[in-house]
C-alpha cells in the first residue's frame, strides 16, 4: 500500500531521519506488514515518487509510472 500524505511537523523520515516540517508531502509504504514514512527525496531514490508532465504542469506524484 502507498498512501501521499501532509505532515502536521510530527513525522520522521524513516530514510534521511530527518523531520519532516508542516505542510510537506511524504509518502507512507507498507510492505510484508511494515511500515515506512519517505520524505519526498527519499521516496523518489526508491523509485515510489516521480514527477508527472501534462499540459505544460508538473505534478509530484506517488502512483506508479506508466511505462
Amino acid at each position: 500500500m502507498h498512501c501521499g500524505c501532509i505532515s502536521l511537523g510530527n513525522v520522521k523520515c524513516d530514510g534521511c531521519r530527518r523531520t519532516i516540517p508542516y505542510p510537506e508531502r511524504y509518502l507512507v509504504v507498507e510492505e510484508a506488514g511494515e511500515r515506512r514514512h519517505l520524505c519526498v527525496d527519499c521516496g523518489s531514490s526508491q523509485g515510489y515518487v516521480h514527477y508527472l508532465e501534462e499540459k505544460d504542469q508538473r505534478t509530484l506524484t506517488f502512483f506508479p509510472q506508466k511505462s
